[in-house]
């Protein structure tokens, strides 16, 4: 019995007998005392040639091996040996260094709620067959690196220490299960190769996780994961869909130049500081609901449809230079700090529709393919300076304090809104743009004219719209107030036209200087330019002593006239409208 366990002991070198003699090792419940190293015995040797030019002796061992639910006391060396049968050390405690480095499982190993007290070494191992390593615990640095698993590898809640859980350059051609796996110190993944479906569903990770330069060729699932320390997942390829819906990111996300090929979900996500600075994500993405902190999207290509409804952003966002092939929706997204699309390029439709933005959002230089929508958003301060709009905008119902996009650009895009265009040229003037107010305006009346017919509807006869033939006369006189040159436009029309009447009717006569009376056919001699001074006059309420209108002309003197002070009286209050601010 050994000093405080009731278990039997069993001497090392009985189990090594019996390996040197071929003969099966199966035990359980014991105490193993002393040091089982492999280097002891005679046994053949083969060379190993599995990572490429490397070959190394290889031990062969034809024993089958089961030590269960038992107390290794001592050492363990199995380095360079080759299994041929299966391996089953599960529910056994290694309370010394444990190193199967370079060991080949042809017939499978399993290890199922082993504990390794001290270092634990894998590395460059190959599990052939089967690799069963759920609920152990790991209390030292285990080193899986550039491990090969050609069968399904189970770590289902295996615990590994603050020390240091290493699968640096590891290869999992089949299914990988870590699934409700805790990882204490650092988990290195660093050029790890996934080949088949990898789960790390409701994992642990209480300090740093690197999966730097990994490659996951099968389905990926971190769902529920919660990531205490920084994650690093710069330059990693996801060919296949990724899922992290529910995970937290409590330190640095880091997924620069990451790429995925397939859907990538990030529904209910919780990030800390994240970045997928020139990263690729060519399916649909998802992130819906998810909550950030400071996050970089800056030159990020997203090839399929992205979804972030109901998102909401801590801190400062960037997308500067980012590139959205497909659809792009923002629906009822919060923006608490400042945005940046500085430069991004949307070439199917985007939707902000009922977007919050708390902050400054730069739209500056960005390119819209498609149609753009930010009905019923809430806008602090947007920029969409030199922004570049090929189809229709939409602010309906938006509210907006300060909106710098010179009308130009939303000229001939923005979709037909009364209060649109009120709030706008509102905008416009207190950014003290008024041309840009003026313009607004204006088409903003032509708009609504356009949109008006010539005849209503009342009771069961139709009638003239009286409303848009006003409107026509304001457009026509003074450009809806906003337009002074149409008055002298329509001003000059009338001038000529009532000077075109008087020459043609001869309506005008001039007294003669040496006050002799009117001598019939006197007024033929006057040319056009003569009625075209005395119409000028006329329009202008300048009196004529010595010439006058004659017969019908004396009204339609009078009517010009009249139409000279309205129209003067309009050209002052549109003049005074543009030139007094």
């Amino acid at each position: 019995m050994v000093e405080g366990s009731d278990l039997p002991v069993i001497e090392a070198s009985e189990i090594l007998e019996r390996i040197e003699h071929g003969e099966p090792v199966i035990y359980e419940h014991v105490a193993i005392a002393g040091d089982i190293d492999l280097s002891r015995l005679d046994l053949p040797f083969i060379h190993n040639e599995r990572s490429g030019d490397m070959s190394t002796l290889a031990h062969v061992l034809a024993s089958r091996i089961e030590i269960r639910n038992s107390d290794f006391l001592g050492r363990i060396n199995f380095v360079n040996s080759i299994f041929r049968e299966p391996l089953d050390l599960s529910g056994s405690t290694f309370r010394q260094e444990a190193s199967f480095k370079w060991a080949t499982f042809d017939g499978g190993a399993r290890f199922e709620g082993a504990s390794f007290l001290r270092y634990a070494s894998f590395r460059d191992a190959a599990f052939l067959k089967e690799a069963k390593f759920q609920e152990a615990s790991f209390f030292a640095i285990a080193n899986f690196g550039r491990a090969l698993f050609c069968c399904p590898a189970n770590f289902v809640s295996a615990s590994f220490s603050e020390l240091c859980a290493n699968f640096l350059e590891a290869s999992f051609r089949n299914d990988a299960d870590w699934t409700g796996s805790r990882f204490s110190g650092t988990a290195n993944f660093n050029s790890a190769s996934f080949g088949g479906s990898t789960s790390f569903w409701n994992s642990y990770f209480n300090a740093e996780a690197s999966f730097q330069g990994a490659k996951f060729a099968g389905y990926a699932s971190f769902q529920g994961v919660l990531l205490l320390g920084n994650a690093d997942l710069r330059a990693t390829s996801f060919q296949e869909d990724l899922n992290m819906e529910f995970a937290q990111f409590r330190g640095n996300a880091i997924f620069i130049g990451t790429c995925i090929s397939g859907d990538a979900t990030f529904f209910r996500t919780r990030f800390a500081n994240v970045s997928f600075k020139d990263a690729t994500l060519n399916g649909m993405v998802q992130f819906s609901e998810a909550i950030f902190g400071q996050a970089d999207f800056q030159g990020a290509q997203f090839g399929g449809k992205s979804s972030w409804q109901a998102s909401l952003f801590q801190g400062d966002a960037g997308f500067d230079g980012a590139l959205f092939l497909g659809r792009t929706s923002f629906p009822t997204a919060t923006f608490l700090a400042m945005v940046s699309f500085t430069s991004a390029r949307f070439q199917e439709e985007a939707f902000f529709e009922g977007t919050v933005f708390a902050k400054t959002a730069d739209y500056s230089t960005a390119i819209f393919q498609k149609g753009i929508s930010f009905a019923g958003a809430t806008i602090d301060k947007m920029r969409l300076l030199k922004a570049q709009i090929s189809s229709q905008i939409s602010l309906q119902n938006a509210e907006f304090n300060r909106l710098e996009a010179r009308w130009p650009v939303l000229c001939n895009h923005l979709r037909y809104d009364g209060e649109t265009y009120l709030s706008l040229a509102r905008n416009y003037r207190n950014l003290e743009w008024f041309e840009d107010a003026d313009d607004c305006y204006y088409h903003y009346r032509r708009a609504s004219q356009a949109a008006k017919s010539f005849t209503i509807q009342e009771e069961q006869a139709r009638k003239i719209n009286w409303s848009k033939l006003l409107d026509g006369l304001a457009w026509i006189s003074c450009g809806y107030g906003v337009r002074p040159r149409y008055t002298v436009f329509l001003s000059g029309f009338f001038i000529l036209l009532f000077a075109f009447l008087y020459w043609q009717g001869m309506g005008i006569v001039v007294e003669p200087l040496n006050g002799s009376e009117y001598i019939q056919g006197q007024n033929e001699e006057l040319t056009f330019l003569d009625n075209l001074y005395f119409s000028a006059m006329v329009f202008t309420a300048k009196t004529q002593v010595k010439w006058y209108p004659v017969g019908v002309y004396r009204y339609l003197a009078t009517l010009e006239s009249i139409l000279g002070w309205l129209l003067l009286a309009l050209f002052l209050v549109s003049l005074g409208r543009t030139m007094i601010r």
